[in-house]
């Protein structure tokens, strides 16, 4: 973090890292998921995860659902029409 070259720090720990990239390597493995950006990672000097961006087809998908703590975003486009009904989805996908 003291390095001003580093775009992010990295994650707390060993545990955390091998979580996130558990879900990053889900979503690259994922057919209805498409990685936009990242997904790269490094552990042999810090745990750094690079921003990563996914693009989902099913918003009842875990990377939707699952709270992830890390350097990690999914998106899911709606068309402007379903925007009452992607607010119920919304409320009804996760308890946060």
């Amino acid at each position: 973090p003291l390095d001003f070259k580093t775009f992010t720090s990295a994650v707390i720990d060993e545990k955390s890292f091998d979580r996130i990239t558990s879900y990053i390597n889900y979503g690259i493995h994922n057919p209805k998921t498409k990685l936009i950006h990242g997904g790269e990672n490094d552990k042999t000097k810090g745990y750094y995860i690079n921003p990563t961006l996914f693009e989902t087809k099913d918003p009842n998908d875990k990377l939707m659902r699952e709270e992830i703590f890390g350097p990690v975003l999914t998106v899911y486009v709606y068309k402007n029409n379903e925007y009452d009904k992607v607010l119920d989805l919304i409320d009804s996908t996760t308890p946060y």
